[in-house]
């Protein structure tokens, strides 16, 4: 590995071993200016997932870093574990179920991200593919969300973790694991700058019976997200409850009545007694 990378290619995985192969292959397919460094971090999978990243290893032993787990530490403490190995400039995130679908992605974002100083992150549109019921949609509806340039500076638009390129000037050494996450960690950079979006669908997202959130039970979903919002609210003290978290007429009323903290606190105390 070379210290003078531009970016890094941070791959989360977790028993992949049907789809890590084509998100290895996505990023080396990537052509670019600039050299940069693949950072593989492999949560002990119960599959063929670690054989699999040691076989890519042992073909890019220059450009893969691969990080070894021997004990599950679960995706948020592997995530933060990896972002803080992480020296270069920038760094693009990808999950082992998903894969990059445009060559010049990286090239893309990098460029935009040179020469616009004041962002922290790059973005642009994903291609979301359920493979239970065999549908397949737009991450950015432009229906809903209609932009009609191909490039553009945006301070309250998301874009799915796939499509982030972050500039990596944040110090997450004291920021709670969970953070690090989707809509957590999209707070954490725009809080601190602007979002750069493209406007080219250059990911794809595959939803699948199984893995960390998607082989769980609907009620344990509801009540995770539910609880990771609350938390994440708390850690920026409520300043974006009102632009990014939806609001059901039992917590609107509560906030209304005790307050946004209080409201949240005991929405949640209510969401539990209602699942069990």
């Amino acid at each position: 590995m070379t210290k003078d990378n531009l970016l890094t290619v941070v791959l989360l995985t977790y028993n992949h071993e049907k789809t890590i192969a084509k998100a290895f292959d996505s990023i080396l397919e990537q052509k670019t200016t600039f050299d940069f460094d693949i950072y593989v971090f492999e949560d002990c999978s119960t599959d063929r997932t670690a054989e699999i990243c040691r076989a890519y290893k042992e073909r890019y032993p220059d450009k893969i870093e691969l990080f070894l787990n021997e004990v599950n530490l679960g995706v948020t403490r592997n995530l933060k574990s990896g972002l803080l190995k992480i020296k270069s400039k920038y760094f693009a995130f990808l999950e082992g179920d998903d894969y990059w679908c445009d060559e010049n992605k990286l090239q893309k974002q990098v460029l935009a991200m040179e020469r616009h100083p004041d962002c922290t992150m790059c973005g642009h549109n994903t291609l979301v593919k359920d493979v239970t019921k065999n549908r397949e949609w737009l991450f950015i509806d432009s229906s809903k969300y209609p932009v009609k340039e191909k490039y553009s500076v945006k301070d309250n638009f998301r874009v799915h973790p796939s499509s982030r390129v972050y500039r990596n000037r944040l110090d997450l050494t004291d920021v709670p694991p969970h953070m690090v996450l989707d809509t957590h960690m999209y707070l954490l950079y725009i809080a601190s700058g602007n979002l750069f979006y493209i406007n080219e669908v250059m990911s794809v997202h595959i939803m699948t019976p199984s893995g960390f959130w998607a082989g769980r039970r609907n009620i344990d979903k509801k009540l995770t997200a539910l609880e990771l919002r609350y938390k994440t609210n708390r850690y920026f003290k409520f300043a974006y409850d009102y632009k990014f978290y939806p609001r059901s007429r039992l917590l609107k009323v509560l906030k209304f009545i005790l307050g946004v903290r209080l409201g949240w606190f005991f929405s949640i105390i209510l969401k539990k007694k209602d699942y069990a």
